[in-house]
């Protein structure tokens, strides 16, 4: 009977101190706290902070940094500002999208002071647009500010001959509107390595009905002139031809009556 009470004993002792370290033990997994799984890993690319056209100098504003999924990480993503500002874009970049290296591409000084890209032309031109040259007749083309990426508009005055007596003469357009420059054509000074080279033309893409438009001005001895959009400036203004008439209008001009 004292041998019986003695196992019952033993394993009442037995079962409590089971008891009491699973108690222990789950009271010390709670007292420890559990490590966090780590997030996800990620890399800053650079980004589009707004809309980017096609054929534009990136500019620095223009960029900033987002922290993608290592998954969501674009082939050819960039991770440097530098790598991206001063780039030439051959297609348009939307808000917050990638900027991409295969849709980049250099533009560095020319001889001439202006900039010349490290892309062929025809790389450069839309799918729906060509390329043609535009002769830089006028001061502003000549001088060397009309650069790869920039924008202009293109005025034209030529003369209107009419057999009617007192019809015809001159008249001024605004032709085409927010041409892109694709590349401008520069001529080294024979025999003198100091000074610039002058520049003979721009190529501007246009589509091809503009593009007869242009060669007819051109063929026809139009005065050419161009003006240079700033960047941002993508409006396509409504502009009437102006010639003596419209002068005389606006200005109130009179003929002067015959003097006795």
């Amino acid at each position: 009977m004292k041998l019986r009470r003695g196992w019952i004993w033993y394993l009442a002792g037995l079962l409590v101190a089971i008891i009491a370290g699973g108690i222990a033990l789950v009271a010390l997994r709670q007292a420890v706290p559990q490590a966090e799984p780590a997030p996800p890993a990620t890399q800053a690319v650079i980004v589009a902070r707004v809309p980017i056209d096609a054929r534009q100098v990136v500019l620095p504003e223009q960029l900033e940094t987002k922290n993608l999924l290592l998954s969501e990480v674009p082939s050819g993503a960039i991770f440097r500002m530098e790598d991206a500002a001063g780039k030439f874009t051959l297609q348009a970049v939307g808000a917050g999208q990638p900027l991409l290296a295969q849709s980049l591409v250099s533009i560095s000084p020319g001889s001439g002071g202006t900039l010349t890209t490290t892309s062929n032309l025809a790389a450069m031109l839309p799918v729906d647009k060509i390329g043609v040259v535009l002769p830089a007749s006028d001061l502003l083309s000549r001088s060397g500010e009309v650069n790869t990426g920039d924008r202009i508009d293109i005025l034209a005055s030529l003369s209107v001959v009419s057999s009617g007596e007192g019809k015809g003469g001159q008249v001024t357009l605004f032709t085409l509107q927010n041409v892109p420059v694709l590349k401008t054509l520069q001529e080294a000074q024979s025999g003198n390595k100091d000074q610039p080279a002058t520049v003979q033309g721009l190529i501007v893409a246009v589509n091809p009905q503009d593009a007869v438009t242009l060669k007819y001005f051109v063929d026809a001895g139009a005065n050419i002139s161009l003006g240079l959009r700033p960047a941002k400036l993508t409006s396509i203004f409504e502009v009437v031809p102006v010639t003596i008439n419209y002068i005389a209008d606006q200005f109130g001009i009179k003929a002067p009556e015959i003097l006795p």
